[in-house]
């Protein structure tokens, strides 16, 4: 039986890559250096500390993680006070939908924590969710499926017992590593992303009710017999 929803927020639930990748901008034309979007979007749906790191070796760049990673908050911080957290059409109505329908509610984010607060608290969202789980409180980022197990057992659900909703080849992958069925939510501003292994894709959130989830949960566990 479906009993929990688990959300990632970037690209999902904050339209916010567009936004990390002109922050990674910023501070990597300190160094006279530039990314690539179709480069940049490879790494949507890890941690900043992946990215990061692979941004310091491939640039070898005089900084370490934290002190990079320091800049990125900031520069965020920046974009984000001057130009809001840009929203998902469609979210805020169907976590409501979802909520009343009783099922338990969570994110699990690559993202730092505070970030998750911050996010869901600025765009009115965040009294939806019974739990916000960040990718940095586990050992494996995505597509490894820790921060989905520890969702669940959180909850103290089995992973069959929940569904995932996704933006990122790494997260699908992610969901289906964990054993979980997926919903693979096609965001142009997350990049050409792989989504074929999620159970189904959309492209609008305001279909996604009780019935659509059911729905995605029976075609899955069908897909696993």
């Amino acid at each position: 039986m479906l009993k929990s929803i688990i959300f990632d927020m970037d690209g999902v639930l904050v339209n916010s890559e567009p936004v990390h990748y002109r922050a990674y901008l910023m501070a990597l034309e300190k160094w006279g250096q530039t990314l690539s979007y179709e480069e940049y979007k490879t790494y949507i749906g890890t941690t900043n500390a992946v990215i990061i790191d692979a941004l310091i070796e491939k640039f070898s760049l005089p900084i370490d993680r934290e002190g990079f990673n320091d800049m990125m908050k900031g520069y965020k911080a920046f974009l984000y006070e001057r130009d809001g957290y840009p929203g998902v059409d469609g979210v805020p109505e169907m976590l409501e939908s979802l909520k009343k329908a009783g099922y338990r509610l969570a994110v699990a984010s690559s993202s730092p924590y505070e970030n998750i607060v911050l996010a869901t608290k600025a765009l009115g969202i965040y009294s939806w969710f019974d739990e916000l789980v960040s990718g940095e409180s586990v050992a494996n980022p995505k597509p490894a499926p820790d921060v989905f197990l520890k969702t669940a057992g959180i909850f103290g659900t089995e992973p069959g017992d929940c569904l995932v909703v996704e933006d990122s080849c790494h997260g699908v992958h992610a969901a289906k590593n964990a054993g979980m069925a997926s919903i693979g939510f096609v965001n142009p501003d997350s990049g050409d992303q792989d989504l074929s292994c999620a159970t189904r894709l959309t492209e609008n959130f305001h279909e996604v009710d009780a019935a659509y989830v059911e729905a995605v949960y029976a075609d899955y566990h069908k897909s696993t017999e």
